[in-house]
Formats: C-alpha cells, sequence, structure tokens
C-alpha cells in the first residue's frame, strides 16, 4: 500500500508539525526536566542529549530524503528508529559514565523502550505518529516528575497534545487511528518505565 503524500495547504498545521517536531519539543522538556539544576549545568546537559540524541536521525533523515525516500513513507521509517535507538542507548551510556541527574536517566531509558514499541507497530501494522508519542511522552514524563506543577503548564501540555493530533490528521501525515496509537505508546512507556526506575 502507498503511503498518501502529505498535504500541508494548512499552513498553520503546517507550522504547528515543525514546531512540535520531536527534535524541536525535546528543549524545552529538558529544561523543565532539569530546572533544579544550576542554568550552566542544565545548558550543557540539554545540549549534550539533544545533540547525542537527535543529530544522528536527522542526518539519516537526510541522507534517505536524497535517496526519494521520505519519512511520511511507512518503509522508510525503519531506519530512522533503529539509528534513533542506537543514539538514544549511546546517549544513556554517556549519561551513566559521567554521572547524570536521575531524572534524565529516567527519560532516556524510557526512550530505549518506547522507540522498539514504535518500531513493531510500525512494521508489523501501521505508521505511527512519533509526533504524537513523543508530545505526549513528553507530558506525562512531565507529570510524573511533578514538573508539570501549575495550571499554566497543565493546559499547556495538554494544548500541545491537541493541536499536535489535530495539526498531524490535518496535513494527512497520519490518520485517527495513527495518532492515537501515538499517544497510547507515547503515554503507555512513561507509565511502565518511570515508575520502576523512580520508585
Amino acid at each position: 500500500m502507498t503511503d498518501p503524500m502529505p498535504d500541508h495547504s494548512n499552513w498553520f498545521a503546517a507550522a504547528l508539525g515543525r514546531l512540535f517536531h520531536p527534535a524541536v519539543i525535546c528543549i524545552p522538556t529538558l529544561a523543565l526536566v532539569l530546572n533544579d539544576l544550576p542554568l550552566l549545568e542544565a545548558v550543557l546537559w540539554t545540549a549534550l542529549v539533544a545533540a547525542i540524541v537527535t543529530v544522528p536521525g536527522l542526518i539519516t533523515i537526510a541522507v534517505l530524503q536524497r535517496r526519494q525516500r521520505y519519512v511520511y513513507q511507512r518503509q522508510t521509517r525503519r531506519p530512522v528508529y533503529l539509528v534513533a535507538w542506537l543514539s538514544v542507548v549511546a546517549c544513556f551510556a554517556v549519561i551513566l559514565l559521567l554521572d547524570g541527574p536521575a531524572a534524565l536517566r529516567v527519560c532516556i531509558a524510557t526512550l530505549i523502550v518506547w522507540l522498539p514499541v514504535q518500531l513493531f507497530i510500525n512494521s508489523r501494522y501501521t505508521k505511527i505518529s512519533t509526533h504524537v508519542a513523543v508530545v505526549t511522552g513528553c507530558a506525562t514524563g512531565l507529570w510524573l516528575l511533578g514538573k508539570l506543577d501549575s495550571p499554566l503548564l497543565q493546559i499547556t501540555a495538554l494544548a500541545i497534545i491537541g493541536l499536535t493530533i489535530w495539526a498531524r490528521v490535518t496535513t494527512r501525515n497520519h490518520t485517527p487511528a495513527q495518532v492515537a496509537l501515538g499517544l497510547l505508546v507515547g503515554a503507555g512507556s512513561v507509565l511502565v518505565v518511570f515508575p520502576l526506575l523512580l520508585g
């Protein structure tokens, strides 16, 4: 089956897809996770983790695009997920080696669990929304860490999830079922891993 080409005629939905891209949304999430640290330390950890986790995946996507393979195509996602998983494992090793913050360790450990689940569903059944999985996982993790400690932050997190779901369906990147799967896998991974490692 051929995956439908995304439709970016709705500029607002397309802009939301870029704004809430997994490589972008990780930055404010890390800032909130690490907000108890001194500013310079938090910035250094954020830069290190963002570089290790996102750069190899973005390079992989760029290389695939040069070969006329795009991430909206379900089978193109397999190498991206594999590279992302290896990057996350490497990041986890670096955090352990440098005795990184416990909250950061649990967040990266969750990605180690989440990516194979995402890859399995993508390979066997259907494309699954990475955007929705990541924003939902980030919000759920921040909630469990007690970082969404004001009504404004809670409403903002829910709004980001809702807008991301709407944008991914509106731009035809995903069906309602695919964004629902992203929601379940993103939140579910956090709800399984966080209690195990933080309890």
